[in-house]
């Protein structure tokens, strides 16, 4: 009885165990970052000019963290993403990619796993997502020290952006740790940031400032996406400072851009504990890959050629793209 018992308690304490584990980003979920939002009134637009260095960020809307909870970890610093200068898109359309395309970011990585990958897979869909989001673009030098300043002001203007990713490359990750590196491949094909032709710079700001807007999607009429900008958990400071350590940069220069993330309503939708189970077993990039494209190959909610999606930002403007092959 009491080998039992302690059988009993043990499966008990190992099934609570997991259940934390895999729903723990649904148990505490950060809060919008207290930020004094800017007047659009007190400020001015001028012509986007093009960028020095990109980064990108992730999951720095609650919403989004909900709805793609995998790679979120409440005592990690920032998700951070580098940005190829080939991605930004100043056109209106948007290049499908091919599956040699998708294999490339791969190579990119890995070239042995591309093969592998190659061979077993003679169609490889895109996934192809959207993501509304606010372009930070650095008007001034900045140097770390400033940033770890309190009352320090960044000198930032802001645009608004469209951070289309391909999230099948998420799939083709060989194992978890990889899969941020991924991600970011996914991100930076050519053409997949589009941006907005203007950039507002506020007239005064202070230390926790933020330009408040509310971030819409539409993809062929259809509303995807709204939220306000007001949501996002970290301000402009602590992003900067966050993507300078991720990439341990001494600073940013003059004309550097810094993508900041998405709110919630993305095309991609695997339910979170899936996400986290996944990271948990960290099955095979074949097997992964395998389930991508049985469950999510032909759902109507990822972009295809033929479709127009627009990204749109308050006094930003609006981006408005189509996507061929």
């Amino acid at each position: 009885m009491r080998l039992l018992a302690l059988i009993t308690i043990s499966l008990i304490v190992f099934g609570l165990s997991l259940g934390l584990y895999l729903f723990r980003p649904f148990l505490v979920y950060p809060e919008p970052a207290e930020l004094s939002c800017l007047d659009p009134q007190q400020g001015y637009l001028e012509v986007l000019g093009p960028p020095g260095e990109v980064y990108g960020l992730g999951l720095s809307y609650a919403g989004h963290i909900k709805e793609s909870p995998g790679l979120y970890d409440p005592g990690a610093g920032l998700l951070t993403f580098p940005k190829r200068a080939h991605a930004v898109n100043r056109g209106d359309e948007i290049a499908y990619p091919s599956r040699d395309d998708l294999l490339q970011g791969v190579r990119n990585l890995d070239p042995l796993h591309a093969e592998v990958l190659e061979k077993e897979f003679p169609e490889i869909p895109a996934l192809l997502d959207y993501e509304v989001e606010v372009g930070l673009q650095i008007r001034e030098d900045i140097l770390l020290s400033d940033l770890e300043r309190s009352d320090f002001v960044p000198p930032v203007g802001y645009f608004v952006a469209n951070d289309v990713t391909a999230r099948i490359l998420i799939g083709m990750a060989p194992e978890f740790g990889a899969t941020v590196a991924y991600l970011a491949e996914g991100k930076g094909l050519a053409g997949f940031l589009p941006v907005g032709d203007r950039v507002w710079v506020p007239a005064q700001a202070g230390p926790d400032a933020w330009l408040c807007v509310e971030l819409k999607t539409e993809v062929n009429g259809e509303l995807r996406q709204q939220a306000s900008s007001a949501d996002i958990i970290v301000g402009p400071r602590e992003i900067l400072a966050g993507v300078a350590q991720a990439f341990d940069l001494t600073g940013f220069q003059a004309g550097d851009w810094v993508i900041t993330g998405t709110p919630p309503g993305v095309a991609s939708q695997v339910p979170g504990w899936i996400q986290r189970a996944l990271s948990l077993v960290d099955p095979s990039a074949e097997i992964k890959l395998d389930f991508m494209i049985r469950s999510a190959g032909s759902d109507p909610a990822y972009l295809r050629p033929g479709d127009e999606v627009t990204v749109s930002a308050g006094i930003l403007g609006s981006k408005t793209s189509r996507i061929v092959r």
